[in-house]
């Protein structure tokens, strides 16, 4: 986007949600750019009418409505879109994967293992692998078991061997269960046969090489697992480069330079800006302003992250040319949500809503306004145990309360959280969710209302 002022102004003039918005501030459109207010999705997508945030105050053009993933308070949040923002999105996914895993020139099958329904990920993935498959034009296959792993696997084990190569589009970490259903039904994987284009949350640079070990690739090979960045409300906003993979794995390996750019040991997601969306980063948080039906401009996304110069990289010989000068002029880095969240196979958790939820149940429940949440690791399946702590533990039952009680909240406030859950369990045959109940001892009835994630 090259000129974010005139923008502005014409979303100010066919947006009746954004006068509003303006005028609850007492903000001017004629100030500087740099001075209008930020957009959330709690003082603006959720403070006004759907069709009010559109262009012209109407969904005249929508040919789409899909949800987000994340939680807010009124559940699901529902998105319009209009043709003109999945133009080119169709040609622009067959391009990436040509690019990265050349579907033009290997037969190959493509499990997509995402939450469909109205998801806009899953959703649009699917239903653009889908006509490009139909197309005819490529040595495709498409397979669309969603969130159902064991069939995906099934799929997997009855159709591999007439394929030289699978992509299985997920979640990153989904990946761990489709491994351990493979190794469950003994299937035997050729090397370097599959890849894991993924959508939805964080994952390291460990964990990249350590799949591309598991399935026979070598540790430099950037594809094995592959990712974009964006979301329900801005759609796609950056994506992973050969080039900035390869710089990603440098700084993996060089913990000084490292801890010098990102003030940490951990390294963010690397990814090169896509040209439609103007990308501001405002006090280590990634703020966009894009053109869609609901027009953002100065969205704050809640995503914490930051921009790298590549003039900068190349001074004093930081990074070597090789990889210097195939990245783009900036670079896009994103650590992940800025808020505390339990992360379950790519959907965000809000630990403080949570507990509010406990906060509200019966006192025969008697929560003490703590509990802590622990990731815990079983071979290749990721599990998370809820220790509710109590004032009095009561009958035998109370931990099954919880249990119910936790799982009906999340499943009400978040549709592909619904989703996930009763799909991935099934396929595991065990839940991923436990709850223990402790009983507080010597609590003096002034607990805070905290939780501790270890």
């Amino acid at each position: 986007m090259n000129d974010v002022k005139a923008f502005s102004q014409r979303v100010f003039e066919c947006v009746p949600g954004y006068r509003r918005f303006l005028a609850t501030r007492a903000a001017s459109i004629e100030g500087p750019f740099a001075e209008l207010p930020l957009q959330t999705k709690q003082n603006y997508l959720l403070e006004y009418p759907m069709e009010e945030l559109c262009w012209n105050g109407s969904l005249g053009n929508c040919h789409l409505i899909g949800s987000s993933s994340g939680f807010s308070k009124s559940g699901s949040v529902f998105w319009p879109k209009r043709p003109e923002d999945e133009k080119q999105y169709l040609e622009a996914l067959e391009q990436m994967l040509v690019q990265n895993y050349g579907i033009d020139r290997d037969r190959t099958l493509i499990i997509c293992c995402m939450a469909l329904g109205t998801w806009f990920g899953g959703m649009t993935i699917t239903a653009a692998l889908r006509v490009i498959a139909a197309g005819g034009r490529l040595p495709i296959t498409i397979c669309t078991p969603g969130l159902n792993l064991a069939e995906a696997v099934e799929i997997y084990s009855r159709f591999q061997t007439n394929f030289t190569k699978v992509l299985w589009i997920t979640n990153p970490s989904n990946i761990s269960l489709i491994t351990s259903l493979i190794a469950r039904k003994g299937i035997n994987v050729p090397p370097g046969s599959c890849y894991f284009p993924v959508v939805g949350e964080y994952f390291s640079e460990t964990f990249r090489e350590s799949v591309a070990g598991r399935y026979g690739h070598a540790a430099r090979e950037p594809f094995v697992v592959w990712t974009g960045y964006g979301s329900a409300d801005t759609g796609d906003i950056a994506v992973e480069t050969a080039a900035t993979i390869r710089l990603r794995k440098f700084f993996h390996k060089n913990q000084e330079l490292r801890r010098q750019l990102f003030g940490s040991d951990d390294t963010p997601m690397l990814l090169a800006l896509a040209p439609k969306a103007h990308v501001e980063i405002l006090d280590g948080r990634i703020v966009v302003t894009k053109d869609q039906l609901v027009p953002l401009v100065r969205y704050n996304t809640g995503d914490e992250g930051g921009i790298l110069e590549k003039e900068e990289l190349g001074r004093g010989g930081t990074v070597p040319d090789d990889i210097l000068n195939e990245l783009p002029e900036r670079i896009l880095f994103v650590r992940g949500r800025a808020s505390n969240s339990i992360i379950f196979y790519g959907t965000n958790l809000n630990v403080q809503e949570i507990n509010q939820h406990f906060l509200e149940l019966p006192r025969d429940m008697s929560y003490s306004g703590l509990y802590t949440v622990r990731k815990v690791e079983q071979g290749d399946v990721t599990l998370f145990e809820f220790t509710v702590f109590v004032e009095s533990l009561g009958d035998g039952a109370l931990a099954e309360r919880y249990h119910a009680s936790l799982l009906g909240y999340l499943k009400g406030r978040s549709l592909e959280f619904e989703a996930k859950y009763s799909n991935l369990t099934r396929s595991l045959g065990e839940e991923l969710i436990r709850v223990a109940v402790e009983e507080l001892a010597g609590s003096t009835g002034a607990i805070k209302h905290r939780f501790i994630i270890d």
